[in-house]
């Protein structure tokens, strides 16, 4: 949310209409979707001119509530339902050790992740719930690991094990998560 400037719209014809189309995130879905709403009749009584076109643009956007902390919360952020990161590091690696593959994980692989877990990545970040793993929490976590005196390889290996965890995030049939707002914040 921190990334979104909030939006001004797009003032385009319709018909006998202008309106403003602007862009809705949806529950449930990756992609938002591209709503519009009248703004006011291209001629006659109540034509607006483009300043105030603009104006009442805003003024319905804003009314809609999309650019706000609450609706982003509500929408987009319910797809974790309240996991903690700790949760899901935990899912993620027991899913990690018991895998069936051609070639499973080498045991020290599974050990190392285990080690960055329990020792630097949980205390940080265990309690937090996904969608507030972001990238000012990924920049502490950093910080953590290198006034603790780990080389920058090491930290650079455990800042990948949390964006892994963050992508291994699935619904009850399987799928990926749609969370947005982690592949915005936390690229990897």
């Amino acid at each position: 949310m921190s990334r979104r400037s909030g939006q001004s719209g797009s003032i385009q014809k319709e018909g006998n209409w202008y309106v403003v189309r602007y862009w809705k995130d949806v529950a449930g879905q990756e992609k938002r979707q591209r709503v519009y709403e009248r703004i006011c009749p291209i001629s006659g009584p109540g034509k607006l001119s483009a300043s105030e076109r603009e104006r009442k643009a805003k003024e319905i956007i804003a009314a809609s509530g999309v650019d706000t902390q609450e609706y982003f919360d509500k929408v987009v952020t319910q797809s974790s339902n309240g996991v903690t990161f700790r949760e899901q590091a935990d899912t993620w690696l027991e899913g990690m050790r018991n895998r069936r593959r051609k070639q499973p994980l080498a045991p020290s692989t599974i050990a190392t992740w285990a080690y960055a877990l329990e020792k630097w990545i949980n205390p940080n970040l265990g309690d937090l719930p996904l969608e507030s793993i972001n990238n000012a929490s990924l920049k502490k976590l950093v910080d953590t690991m290198v006034e603790g005196g780990l080389s920058p390889k090491s930290v650079s290996n455990y800042s990948q094990v949390v964006k892994i965890v963050m992508k291994s995030v699935r619904d009850e049939k399987g799928q990926a998560v749609p969370l947005r707002i982690i592949r915005g914040r936390l690229k990897g």
